[in-house]
C-alpha cells in the first residue's frame, strides 16, 4: 500500500524549495534600496541557484544514492533553513550572496533526493506515476505561492520577514519529513559506479537533454514576460507581475495532467512529443502581432499548461531508466544539472537574439529550436522504452 502521508510530506518540502527559487524577484526593489545593490549584483543574487545546480547537481545525486535519500533530504531542508536565516540578517551584497549560495546547496540536496523518496513511498506503478506527477508540480506551485504571498509578507515585515517565514517553513517540513518518511536503503554501490552506470543509461541522457530544452523555453518566457508586457503592451508593473504569477501557477495543473495521463497508460514518448508540439504552436501564436493581445496571452498560458506534461514525464521516467532503485538519485542529479544549465543559458540566448536581430519576434526561432529538441528527445525516450519492454 502506498504511503501517501510520506508523499505529501515530501511534496510540502518541494513547495518550500520552489518558494525559495522565486522569492527573490518580488523582494528585489527592497533589497536594492536597503543594501544598495546594482542591477548586476541583483542578477547574481537571483541566479545563484542556477550556478549551484550547474556545478553540483550530479554530485548531489551521487551523495544521496551513496549515503541515503532521506538523510540528504533532511540535510537539504536544514540547509535551506540555515541559508534563509543567514539571508534575513545579511548586511550587504557579499553576505546575501553567500546566504543564497547556502540556499542553493540545500535546494539541490533536497530536490535530487525527493524523486527517490517518492518512488519508494508509492507501492504500485499507477500510484508511482501519480506521485511523481505531483512532485513535478513542486516548483510552479511553490513558486506561485511565493509570488502571490510575497507582496503581503513584505508589506507587513519587509523582505527580511519574507526570508524568515520561508526559513521557518523549511524546518517545519524537515520535522514532518523526519516523522513520516521511512528510511531508504543505500550504500551498496560505490560512488564512481553510480556515476558511470547512470551516465551509461541512454534514457538518463535523453531525459536530461529533454529537461534542459523544456526549462530553457519555460524559464525564458517566465523571466522576460514582465518586460515584454510592460514594453510592448504598456502594462503596469503590478499587472505584469500578476500575469507572470498566473503563467507560473498554470504549469502545475499541466504537471498533474501529465501524471494522470501516464498513470492511465499513455506512452511517455508520445506524451512528450505532443506536449512539445502544442508548446511550439503556442509559441508561434504568442509572437503573432496580428492576433489580439488577450489571445496572445491566452496562448502564453496554454504553453505553460501543455508543456507541463514534460516534467511529469521526466520525473516518473527516472525510476524506469535507473539501473537499480539506488541509481535514481544520481539520474535525477544528471537531470537537475542539465535543467540548471538550460535555465541559465535559455534566457541569455533569447535576450541576445532579440537584441541583435531586431526585437522579441526574432527570439521565436530560439524557442522553436528548443521545442524541436524536446520533441526529438521524446522520440528517443519512446524508442528506448519500447526496447526495454520488448
Amino acid at each position: 500500500m502506498s504511503n501517501w502521508p510520506a508523499i505529501w510530506a515530501i511534496f510540502a518540502g518541494g513547495l518550500v524549495a520552489g518558494a525559495y527559487m522565486t522569492k527573490v524577484a518580488p523582494a528585489l526593489p527592497g533589497l536594492r534600496d536597503e543594501l544598495g545593490l546594482t542591477l548586476v549584483e541583483s542578477g547574481f543574487i537571483a541566479t545563484m541557484f542556477n550556478v549551484m545546480g550547474m556545478v553540483v547537481g550530479m554530485l548531489a545525486g551521487v551523495l544521496c544514492d551513496r549515503f541515503g535519500h532521506k538523510r540528504l533530504a533532511l540535510a537539504g531542508l536544514s540547509v535551506l533553513f540555515l541559508g534563509g536565516a543567514l539571508g534575513a540578517f545579511a548586511w550587504g551584497f557579499g553576505s546575501l550572496l553567500f546566504a543564497r549560495f547556502i540556499e542553493g546547496v540545500g535546494f539541490i540536496a533536497f530536490t535530487v533526493s525527493a524523486v527517490a523518496l517518492m518512488n519508494a513511498a508509492a507501492a504500485t506503478p499507477r500510484d508511482r506515476a501519480k506521485a511523481l506527477g505531483l512532485w513535478s508540480a513542486y516548483m510552479p506551485t511553490g513558486g506561485a505561492i511565493a509570488l502571490f504571498a510575497a507582496p503581503w509578507l513584505i508589506a507587513a515585515w519587509g523582505w527580511r520577514g519574507l526570508w524568515l517565514v520561508f526559513s521557518v517553513l523549511a524546518i517545519a517540513c524537515a520535522i514532518g519529513l523526519a516523522r513520516l518518511v521511512p528510511v531508504s536503503h543505500y550504500g551498496q554501490v560505490s560512488s564512481m559506479r553510480l556515476v558511470a552506470e547512470s551516465l551509461a543509461r541512454s534514457g538518463n541522457i535523453a531525459m536530461a537533454l529533454l529537461f534542459a530544452f523544456y526549462v530553457a523555453q519555460w524559464t525564458s518566457i517566465m523571466i522576460w514576460l514582465p518586460t515584454f508586457l510592460i514594453d510592448q503592451h504598456r502594462l503596469s508593473g503590478g499587472a505584469a507581475a500578476l500575469a507572470t504569477a498566473l503563467f507560473v501557477l498554470i504549469n502545475a495543473p499541466g504537471n498533474l495532467a501529465g501524471g494522470w495521463l501516464l498513470a492511465r497508460g499513455v506512452p511517455r514518448g508520445a506524451l512528450i512529443v505532443a506536449g512539445a508540439a502544442i508548446a511550439a504552436l503556442c509559441e508561434i501564436g504568442m509572437f503573432a502581432e496580428t492576433l489580439p493581445a488577450a489571445l496572445r496571452y491566452a496562448l502564453v498560458l496554454a504553453f505553460s499548461f501543455s508543456a507541463g506534461v514534460i516534467p511529469a514525464s521526466v520525473f516518473s521516467g527516472l525510476p524506469v531508466h535507473a539501473r537499480t532503485p539506488q541509481h535514481i538519485g544520481t539520474g535525477n542529479g544528471i537531470v537537475m544539472q542539465a535543467s540548471q544549465i538550460g535555465q541559465f543559458l535559455g534566457p541569455l540566448a533569447l535576450a541576445w537574439i532579440a537584441t541583435r536581430f531586431g526585437g522579441w519576434e526574432a527570439s521565436l526561432w530560439v524557442l522553436l529550436a528548443f521545442a524541436a529538441g524536446a520533441a526529438l528527445c521524446g522520440v528517443a525516450i519512446g524508442t528506448i522504452e519500447n526496447r526495454i519492454k520488448s
